[in-house]
């Protein structure tokens, strides 16, 4: 057997044929890398995986065509009847060299979560689970492959043959649901290789799928060693022989079926293993800081039964009950079905939470507790994508052991952007009261305003308007700014931050560096520099997407984001003809997010407390991009600009600790690869290694032609 797999690899890579495959084969992966993962930002790997699989149909009929068809063609199929080596041996010798061959690129694609991983968070389990189920999906192929070649003596008819056949796996379900009739869609089922891949696509290792894909292998293994034997008995066969071999074929059959069958009354809990490690249970450091500190008692009442709760909740509840002021108890429905009455009219389902302190309760409903990409998934029976019970919870406690909750005002009226999506429910679970204000009617900002948020507006403000921010800020306020290219100049609203060191430069932002952005010039990727409000997430990279220019001068003013010198200024975006550096474009550093400080000393006449003076804090925080609270940006960064969001807003609303604990995503969903990171890998993976290989191969044809 050894020595059939070492002839049959030999002869691959000797011939034009073997480098093809090779070549094919780690095109497509990295041509679905670099579109989907370096260039597209996607944090799963398993999607270029699962996107070369249907390549299957054209790359395996390479890889088997010769193994047989071209031994009858040649008439060398008698040396190997003759050969001291058994039919199986030999069946398995050119079956593990096509292997072989089959796992070198395959090889080379295992490195591209490990590439990927230098960009942010990889969802690495998935990856290689997938990576498995692609492995297991071509031993099934292959097997098929070298099946059909033995029936016939033509290669291109062998190659056909197989296209035909793996199209058809991959399709079958396809062909079933439009067919409709149950007994024939369960039947074209059996034969739909791609159902069983799919169940393993998200972590999750299927010993059904495993236990099918390789009696398929072994199952055409046999089937063609049966073949093979009909063909060297078939000048000389008997009846006896014959009645022998399908015996094999129909035991064969009989065998493959009833594996599979008994797979499927097998319980999920042996059957499907979640390598992801997914520790819901555990809490984040946060929460156990804030627990920590907790001085009032609260009571957690889950209204189920503990031995029919949610696995997930009962052992991160386990781990609230571990703090002194916390309790939990369980509430039976069948012994108190009126318990949900004493908190809300309607009531809510089982498996609800109730958190109350003495002064105060929230009800978390089952239904929130896990989330879903779009509303509705779950009554169709899909899987979530996410966990968010722990922040749920501690916003919760938080909320029922407050004394005060902080209002943040948003002003509009001119064209300004409002919270919403992830930034907004980020603040609402830190129990900050957001309103919207204007303030050409209201004439002042609120005194229980903590923050201030003015988020890119497209017209300038009026000097009352500029007059009443001005005294917010002289009265130790808080204003968050973002700013947006207009092509008009907003200059009472740009003549403000002026006054406190901040000057604007209105053109649009862009890099000449490639490693420094991503996609396209102006979706800029610098690192998050440490400030009063950043030091937490120094390091990291925020997404400051069609950013205007901020300069200061002044040292009390602190840089959060700043290009390189070698960024450039588009002073009218609308008219370039390029987004690349063009002549006339300023070039030079520009900061694209700053902080400031200062300390505001109050006579009573103008504070709103005390008799004597009172010191404040005024902040002020601005941002040159209008996308910075965007979901749509933000997921490309991992939730780092929501991140950096939340942890400005801990330093401006007034109040000891604020606590914002995202739901735990059952995957990550975006990387930012730099332009020129991204080009260079798909370079390499797609058009040089593969470029090489098929240089190598007609090199040795050639070489072997002229012998």
């Amino acid at each position: 057997m050894i020595s059939i797999w070492k002839k049959e690899l030999r002869s691959s890579l000797f011939s034009v044929v073997g480098f093809l495959y090779l070549a094919s084969s780690l095109f497509f992966f990295g041509v679905y890398f670099y579109v989907l993962n370096l260039y597209g930002g996607s944090a799963h790997v398993n999607y270029a995986y699962t996107s070369a699989l249907y390549l299957f149909s054209i790359t395996v009929p390479i890889l088997t065509m010769r193994s047989f068809a071209q031994e009858f063609r040649d008439r060398t199929d008698q040396l190997l009847f003759t050969a001291p080596v058994s039919l199986r041996k030999i069946v398995l010798g050119k079956y593990l060299a096509c292997v072989t061959l089959f796992l070198i690129p395959v090889v080379v694609a295992a490195a591209f979560p490990v590439i990927l991983t230098g960009y942010g968070d990889v969802a690495v389990a998935e990856a290689y689970t997938t990576l498995l189920a692609y492995v297991l999906y071509g031993l099934a192929a292959i097997a098929i492959g070298i099946f059909l070649s033995a029936l016939t003596n033509n290669v291109v008819v062998a190659a056909v043959l197989t296209a035909v056949v793996l199209f058809l796996g991959y399709t079958m379900g396809g062909f079933g649901e439009l067919l409709g009739v149950s007994v024939l869609k369960n039947l074209l089922g059996a034969f739909h290789l791609q159902a069983r891949f799919v169940v393993m696509e998200n972590g999750v290792i299927s010993l059904r799928s495993v236990v099918y894909f390789l009696s398929i292998a072994v199952a055409f293994l046999i089937f063609t060693v049966l073949r093979l034997r009909g063909v060297q008995n078939g000048r000389g066969g008997n009846r006896i022989e014959l009645r022998r071999r399908l015996i094999w074929l129909a035991g064969t059959v009989v065998l493959v079926i009833g594996l599979n069958v008994g797979m499927v009354y097998l319980p999920d809990s042996v059957t499907e293993h979640d390598v992801t490690m997914r520790e819901f249970h555990l809490l984040t450091d946060q929460t156990k800081k804030f627990l920590a500190e907790l001085k009032r008692d609260i009571t957690i009442h889950v209204y189920q039964k503990e031995s029919e709760a949610d696995i997930n909740t009962v052992k991160l509840l386990k781990n609230y009950e571990a703090y002194e002021h916390v309790t939990v108890e369980y509430v039976d429905p069948a012994l108190s079905p009126r318990f949900p009455m004493n908190y809300t009219a309607n009531g809510f389902s089982e498996g609800s939470l109730v958190v109350t302190s003495d002064t105060a309760f929230r009800v978390i409903n089952a239904e929130s507790i896990y989330t879903y990409t779009d509303a509705g998934m779950a009554e169709y029976g899909a899987a979530p994508d996410g966990f968010d019970l722990e922040g749920l919870l501690s916003s919760a406690i938080d909320y029922v052991t407050t004394e005060r909750i902080p209002m943040v005002y948003e002003i509009s009226g001119h064209g300004e952007l409002l919270l919403s999506g992830e930034f907004e429910s980020a603040l609402s679970r830190e129990n900050v009261k957001l309103q919207e204000i204007s303030l050409l009617t209201a004439g002042y900002v609120p005194k229980d305003a903590d923050c201030v948020l003015i988020l890119a507006p497209r017209e300038d403000y009026s000097e009352a308007e500029i007059g009443a921010l001005r005294d917010y800020l002289e009265g130790g306020g808080h204003l968050y700014v973002m700013l947006q290219w207009t092509e008009t100049e907003q200059t009472r609203l740009h003549g403000l931050l002026s006054e406190y060191g901040i000057e604007v430069e209105n053109g649009i932002v862009s890099e000449s560096d490639a490693d420094l952005y991503f996609q396209e010039p102006y979706y800029l990727i610098p690192e998050i520099l440490p400030t009063t409000v950043t030091e937490e997430y120094a390091g990291n990279m925020a997404l400051s997407a069609m950013s205007v220019g901020l300069r200061s001068e002044d040292p009390a003013v602190e840089t959060i984001l700043k290009t390189t010198t070698s960024a450039f200024l588009k002073r009218n975006p609308e008219k370039a003809e390029s987004s690349a550096k063009e002549e006339g474009d300023e070039t030079g550093e520009f900061l694209l997010g700053v902080f400031r400080k200062w300390t505001v000393d109050l006579t009573p006449a103008n504070a709103a407390e005390g008799t004597g003076t009172v010191t404040r804090s005024a902040q002020l925080t601005v941002f040159g991009s209008p996308y910075m609270t965007q979901d749509a940006v933000d997921q490309y960064v991992s939730g780092m600009n929501r991140k950096l969001f939340i942890n400005i807003m801990d330093h401006m609303v007034t109040r000891p600790a604020l606590i914002y604990v995202p739901a735990k995503s059952y995957s990550v969903q975006y990387v930012t690869v730099p332009n020129s990171d991204a080009l260079f890998f798909g370079v390499i993976l797609s058009g040089v290694i593969p470029g090489i290989l098929l240089m190598v191969g007609v090199s040795v044809w050639f070489l072997r032609r002229r012998r």
